[in-house]
């Protein structure tokens, strides 16, 4: 704080030779601020000189007493190495002071934090809610341990740190432990080589009204090179297939009707289906092709698309199933799609006009 206080006086004495044209009172004023250097001086110049020439650098005086003054109430002196041996177990640990009063907040397996004394002695116990997009509870990784940072406001801190759902997950979140209020963002997707994503975050759409918190926390979620953002086309395409999967989650083996699904002309899936061979029924023309990590069956008539059939891509001949060949039976209508597996071969009969499905082993 002295040291700060010595560098303002400095800077504040070093005014262009113009303003000395300022009246006596005011000059005064001004050098008695700059060597009281407090904010009660400073916002006693500004309200009797608001417009001043001078008002500039005595804002500037004050706000930096403010930051100052906030930093010595509020930064913590334990280290992270002496917050980790207080947690304990803890998955990781940091040193956080507000008023003057310091404290050390934990961080446990399910996002449980315990706020401890300096001594190490338990405090207060607060929980997280784990923000996912799965049904299930995916496993929980720290990525990020906790650190006190001022993202938003140079006068207030938030713990920050980030965690993994499994790898399909990856989370940023923000924490006010005053208030108990935490903010999060959140990316999902499909996991890529080298532990990276391929998806898509709500915080990150376009017109979503947001939190300066969610903002910054957005912005973190683009710069991380580990996150790939997806293109609204495959998005289209991947919200079709999740769909489809859902409505015939016994396509392969005891179903007897399917639910085809309408795409969205502006699809990846219907994008490549354009593109793609065809084989021409009474009604309808059928393409089997693979995409995002699926293998498809497209129908389309008109200008209309509708997925009839999706189904994991084959990586292994020998062992997984794959579909050799497809083809129109004679009333144009029923579609025999050929499958092998190793040395054996099997056969789905789908009736586009019906919808329903027979298995032929």
């Amino acid at each position: 704080m002295k040291t700060l206080r010595t560098i303002l006086a400095i800077s504040l004495l070093l005014i262009p030779l113009f303003l000395a044209a300022q009246s006596r009172g005011e000059t005064r004023l001004y050098d008695k601020t700059v060597k009281a250097l407090s904010v009660k001086a400073a916002d006693k110049f500004l309200k009797k000189y608001p417009g001043s020439v001078y008002a500039p650098k005595i804002r500037e005086m004050k706000d930096s007493l403010l930051r100052a003054e906030y930093l010595e109430a509020n930064t913590s002196r334990i280290s992270p190495d002496e917050a980790k041996r207080l947690a304990g177990n803890a998955l990781s640990a940091v040193g956080w002071k507000k008023d003057g009063v310091e404290s050390v907040i934990a961080l446990d397996e399910g996002l449980s934090l315990r706020i401890l004394s300096p001594e190490g002695d338990l405090l207060d116990t607060r929980s997280i809610q784990v923000y996912t997009m799965s049904d299930t509870a995916p496993a929980f990784s720290l990525v990020s341990p906790l650190e006190v940072i001022s993202p938003i406001s140079e006068n207030r801190n938030y713990v920050h740190f980030a965690y993994r759902n499994g790898d399909s997950e990856y989370v940023e979140v923000l924490y006010l432990p005053g208030e108990d209020l935490s903010y999060q963002a959140i990316f999902y997707g499909s996991p890529l080589p080298g532990g990276k994503i391929e998806g898509e975050s709500p915080e990150m759409m376009e017109g979503s009204l947001q939190t300066a918190e969610l903002m910054w926390l957005a912005g973190r979620l683009r710069e991380n090179p580990d996150l790939v953002v997806i293109s609204r086309a495959d998005i289209l395409t991947d919200q079709s297939i999740r769909w489809w999967l859902s409505r015939n989650p016994n396509a392969e083996t005891s179903a007897k009707k399917l639910v085809f699904g309408r795409l969205d002309p502006e699809s990846s899936i219907v994008e490549k289906c354009k593109k793609e061979k065809k084989e021409k029924g009474k009604k309808a023309r059928v393409a089997v092709f693979d995409i995002r990590g699926y293998t498809v069956i497209v129908s389309v008539s008109g200008g209309d698309y509708a997925l009839i059939w999706c189904e994991p891509l084959c990586r292994n001949k020998r062992t997984e199933k794959y579909i050799q060949s497809y083809y129109f039976e004679s009333d144009g209508f029923t579609l025999d799609v050929v499958y092998y597996k190793g040395k054996t071969m099997f056969k789905n009969k789908i009736s586009l006009a019906s919808q329903a499905i027979s298995h032929h082993r």
